[in-house]
């Protein structure tokens, strides 16, 4: 996930790392983050006696009980314990490791895997289909390897390795898209051949909505979803309803600084408009800005602004609330924690609707993960009196003005976001839009089946079922294949998972088609292939760059051990696995140190550190 749960668009980012011991250093191979290497032989006997890598005395100690951290009180959450338990019972029967599974909260989760701690060696965790995230930038930007360790940034899997942290950096500073486009491909190759991560199938997306109280539309790619804005904007109340009436997870709407929470649903889209937004086919429109220009090897941006916008107060919309917006950003990207900064030269405004961004280098993911999401228009007047230069987490706002197709007219913090139609605003919508804060799915699918909502976001294929049951064709369920998938991520700092063999043969034992049906109903497709980009997304690798990780859909055990064999594991008399006699277990850094902080101990990439 990108660390984050499928249902929470509130996620704060946090990442960590810890650093590299000369010693672990010296296991990187090369600068490489992962194990020994691995075999796609197929074979050997059904047994685990280890007959065919020697015996007892010649392999050394048995791996212990590993354990698997399933992520709880998400949506979904029963199914990914479910997905969890199957990987134990393979780790188990197949591999002949003892395993358990232990249930974490979000914060609990996020806080270990964060902070390298060491708690457990797998889990099952996707990227959600933000719009973001249709910037490859996003899905691999995390797992640099500045973000492994106790730092408390977002690399879920640890994973650290020098060359594709070099590749990550070299394509957000690529000079033109072809570049990028293999810079990218090259860093998701050299992941992929260390099985990182364990891509198991395509997620998929799915909301409801009532039939007899919305006449939907503007649906497309996205779906029915809050990050669809032309879902919200086209869908029309019907039968006496005047309102879409959304379910909305808490942590989304926290705090009028909508900056606070990723990717900014509810309010972007909706109470402040961005310069460029993504349509319901996840293609970029145009916003605020009617057109744009991306010149000098995506280092000057310049946002031409429609003529006649106002804020919801009456007073126009010129370019200097856009550069205030962004500069205020910019400056405040420590403390609005989901808010990437960027090497501005200067933002000129030539003239009132023209916008001119200079960077010092080039910054491709800018204008695809950064202005649909974050340039939401905020009215630099109101903002400065309300002393957002001063406390920017949480200025002194009397009401909240927004530049966007809603005003607001109610706002209870975690609870509730009512807004009604701006007429002054050049897009026409069909009425207003409530989201309501729900933290228990079960009770907001009661709420949907009662008619207190009329559209169900983010809904999981058990609340499909039992909608559809009670209320049978009322409830119409949109279900779609997202460009993300499902994976198990795995802890690289620590054994038996920091070996790239074992996580191979776990990917090989695996039976991704109960994965499909656990996970998605029996919805979207396998995954073969490791890979931090999803099948369907548009800036996915060949797959004659990626490395084939399950043999087939189904488990496939004998591989499973023969990988293991071919780099000297194996098993005793008890049927218990085994390491290699001669196997470093060494833990690759220190639990409570990091790269950064020892560069000297770090060889391979110090600038990394400076």
């Amino acid at each position: 996930m990108s660390a984050e749960s499928p249902d929470d668009d509130g996620i704060d980012r946090r990442t960590y790392l810890a650093a590299l011991s000369a010693t672990a250093a010296a296991g990187l191979a090369g600068c490489g983050g992962g194990g020994g290497g691995s075999s796609d032989d197929d074979g050997g006997d059904s047994g685990g006696d280890g007959t065919t890598s020697g015996s007892e005395q010649d392999l050394g100690e048995r791996v212990p009980t590993v354990s698997i951290g399933a992520l709880g009180g998400v949506a979904g959450a029963s199914n990914i314990e479910q997905a969890n338990l199957h990987i134990r019972d393979q780790l188990e029967s197949v591999l002949g490791v003892p395993s358990e599974v232990t249930v974490k909260e979000l914060t609990t989760y996020w806080n270990e895997v964060y902070n390298d701690a060491r708690t457990f060696s797998f889990s099952v965790d996707l990227s959600p289909p933000f719009p973001s995230f249709l910037d490859p930038d996003n899905l691999i930007g995390p797992f640099h390897i500045s973000f492994a360790g106790t730092n408390g940034k977002p690399n879920t899997s640890n994973y650290a390795n020098c060359e594709y942290s070099r590749k990550v950096d070299a394509q957000r500073a690529a000079s033109n898209p072809d570049e990028r486009e293999t810079l990218v491909n090259e860093a998701t190759a050299i992941a992929s051949e260390e099985v990182t991560p364990i891509t198991l199938v395509t997620n998929t997306v799915a909301g409801v909505y009532r039939t007899d109280q919305v006449d939907a539309s503007g649906i497309g790619t996205a779906g029915v979803a809050a990050r669809n804005p032309e879902f919200l904007w086209e869908s029309e109340p019907i039968n006496g309803a005047d309102k879409l009436l959304v379910n909305m997870t808490p942590g989304n709407i926290p705090s009028v600084v909508y900056q606070n929470t990723r990717p900014a649903t509810p309010w972007v889209g909706t109470v402040y408009m961005p310069l460029i937004y993504r349509d319901k086919d996840y293609e970029l429109a145009p916003g605020a800005a009617e057109s744009w220009d991306v010149e000098d090897s995506f280092q000057t941006f310049t946002f031409n602004l429609r003529e006649g916008m106002t804020f919801h107060n009456g007073d126009p919309i010129t370019s200097e609330d856009v550069k205030w917006t962004l500069n205020w950003l910019n400056d405040n990207s420590d403390s609005l924690s989901s808010i990437n900064s960027f090497p501005y030269e200067s933002i000129e405004t030539p003239d009132d609707t023209t916008v001119v961004v200079n960077m010092e280098s080039p910054q491709p993911p800018y204008i695809n993960a950064f202005i649909p999401n974050w340039s939401g228009i905020l009215p630099k007047d109101v903002w400065v009196e309300a002393g957002a230069e001063e406390n920017p987490k949480d200025p002194d706002l009397d009401e909240i003005i927004g530049s966007g197709p809603y005003q607001v007219d109610s706002y209870q913090p975690r609870q509730l976001l009512a807004l009604s139609q701006y007429d002054d605003h050049w897009i026409e919508t069909n009425g207003g839009v409530t989201f309501r804060g729900y933290s228990d799915r079960q009770t907001a699918r009661r709420a949907f089946e009662e008619g207190s909502l009329n559209v169900l976001i983010n809904s999981t294929t058990d609340t499909n079922e039992q909608i559809k049951q009670s209320l049978g064709d009322t409830a119409e369920v949109v279900t779609g294949e997202a460009f993300t998938s499902w994976e198990v991520r795995t802890q690289h700092s620590f054994a038996p998972s920091m070996f790239t063999e074992f996580r191979h043969a776990v990917s090989q034992a695996i039976n991704r088609q109960r994965m499909l049906s656990i996970l998605n109903s029996g919805n979207g497709s396998t995954e073969l292939y490791s890979s931090f980009i999803g099948k369907t997304h548009p800036w996915r690798p060949p797959e004659d760059m990626l490395t084939q990780i399950a043999d087939s859909p189904q488990a496939n055990p004998e591989t499973a051990k023969q990988i293991l064999r071919d780099e000297g594991w194996g098993w005793d008399d008890d049927g218990r696995l085994r390491y290699p006699a001669d196997k470093d277990l060494t833990p690759r850094w220190p639990e409570d140190s990091s790269p950064c902080e020892n560069p000297d101990d770090f060889p391979c990439l110090p600038e990394l550190c400076e």
